[in-house]
């Protein structure tokens, strides 16, 4: 009864939590983390962690609106590059294509990042179009603190302003808040042996989401679901390879998978 207790404890916090960024726009997550693949909304300005994923997501109350994404980066402290692509589509009222590059540069406590992306969308059988996309951030790391400022837009429209503070005074738990100027979210994570259970909350754009991560050695596998911020409910599910490097005798750097 007591790991019962336990368990809806912490089920009932990750309300309060934040979840992995999402490569598609109709799923909004907390983003502040200074390390993570690149997403849709997240700061270019992040600290590298060489890895790939891929994910998928849909949203359940529309039957034909889907989006697959493939992501990776590559890099340390002092610098990192990053790129991720997605493709999305709703039965036959439009497609898209949208691919981004990041990078970024550490110089000390400091990260400044810069990323670009194209996104060419189109009606079946009518128009297509084309569109700029843009990213500029800085973030600050002092100890167990990480801020980030960022912006993005588009090249034909006004951009979007975000802050946020990432604090992790644990190596079980770590905490988020963050802000676009129209809505505050807050969360946090909870780290486990296998995996994490995270999710977030903003208000008063009401958006709440929930993602469960279980690490199989070197390989996380992840789920997540959301509802709010204006949109319909979406899932998703997704994969990350975390790559890292070992040294030999010849001082040669080979992969370890």
């Amino acid at each position: 009864m007591s790991f019962v207790r336990s368990l809806s404890v912490v089920l009932l916090m990750g309300v309060f939590t934040f979840g992995m960024d999402s490569p598609v726009p109709f799923a909004k997550n907390g983003v502040v983390s200074p390390l993570g693949l690149a997403g849709w909304y997240s700061s270019p300005a992040r600290l590298g962690e060489p890895s790939f994923g891929f994910s998928y997501w849909n949203v359940p109350e529309v039957n034909d609106e889907w989006a697959m994404s493939a992501a990776g980066e590559w890099g340390d402290s002092i610098y990192r590059l990053a790129f991720f692509y997605y493709y999305s589509e709703m039965d036959s009222l439009f497609r898209e294509h949208y691919g981004e590059l990041d990078a970024s540069r550490g110089l000390g406590s400091v990260v400044i990042g810069t990323g670009y992306g194209t996104l060419l969308g189109w009606v079946p059988g009518e128009t297509r179009w084309i569109r700029h996309r843009l990213k500029l951030g800085a973030g600050l790391q002092l100890g167990n603190f990480y801020g980030s400022l960022w912006a993005m837009g588009f090249t034909d429209e006004a951009w979007e302003g975000m802050g946020g503070v990432f604090w992790r005074p644990t190596e079980v738990f770590s905490l988020s808040v963050e802000s676009d100027g129209k809505s505050i979210g807050l969360g946090h994570v909870f780290f486990f042996k296998f995996g994490t259970l995270s999710s977030f909350y903003t208000f008063p754009r009401f958006c709440v989401g929930v993602e469960l991560v279980l690490n199989l050695k070197y390989v996380e596998w992840g789920g997540t679901h959301g509802f709010g911020n204006g949109n319909l409910g979406w899932n998703g599910l997704w994969v990350q390879k975390k790559l890292y490097f070992q040294k030999h005798d010849s001082d040669s750097q080979n992969w370890k998978y």
